[in-house]
């Protein structure tokens, strides 16, 4: 019987520690207004090691390894600027070698650029979505989406990958940069019905 009065007395006790976590990780914000996304990572640095970032000037698709033709940059670029016209996203492919931090690079490019905030998302800004082309690594993809596109989820990204995945890993970067164009357009049309 004692055993079982230090069990109870043992679970007691941890969920007095649990308590108390929980007051010092949220009580500063809990019943209080504020940013909902207070906390999150707001980085526009590039990170260490990694190429400097290139600014939007006349495509949404930005080839900086050289690989891609014009006739694809022209395609990929009239495809973005409708998603952008058309309210769903701001979608920027670049094609960048060098990179060695790929998701903090994408991400951090995306909000360097002030991407999706030009236009109001479904879900109220920050409607961006980087596609980061690494011709020179194995892993060639890395996709970085904002806030405002919630519902364009990990899974989405990579039926789109999947699409395209062969096309990059043989270097044929012009058709696997316009299927990743196509079927993001495809399925960001299809979640946000526009």
């Amino acid at each position: 019987m004692s055993s079982l009065q230090g069990q109870e007395r043992g679970g007691h006790v941890s969920f007095r520690i649990l308590a108390i976590l929980l007051v010092l990780l949220f009580g500063n914000s809990c019943g209080k207004p504020g940013n909902p996304w207070q906390g999150i990572d707001e980085n526009k640095e590039v990170p260490k090691g990694d190429p400097a970032f290139t600014p939007l000037t006349k495509s949404w698709v930005i080839d900086n390894a050289h690989v891609l033709s014009r006739e694809t940059i022209e395609a990929g670029d009239a495809i973005c600027e409708s998603l952008k016209r058309d309210g769903i996203a701001e979608m920027v492919v670049i094609v960048q070698n060098g990179v060695k931090h790929p998701e903090d690079y994408a991400t951090h490019y995306g909000r360097w650029l002030g991407l999706g905030k030009a236009t109001a998302a479904t879900e109220g800004g920050q409607n961006g979505l980087v596609w980061l082309i690494r011709p020179d690594a194995e892993l060639k993809v890395t996709p970085s989406r904002g806030r405002g596109l919630p519902k364009f989820t990990a899974s989405d990204a990579t039926e789109v990958i999947e699409k395209a995945k062969d096309f990059l890993n043989f270097n044929n970067f012009d058709q696997g940069v316009i299927v990743i164009i196509q079927e993001a357009d495809k399925k960001l049309r299809e979640i946000y019905r526009k």
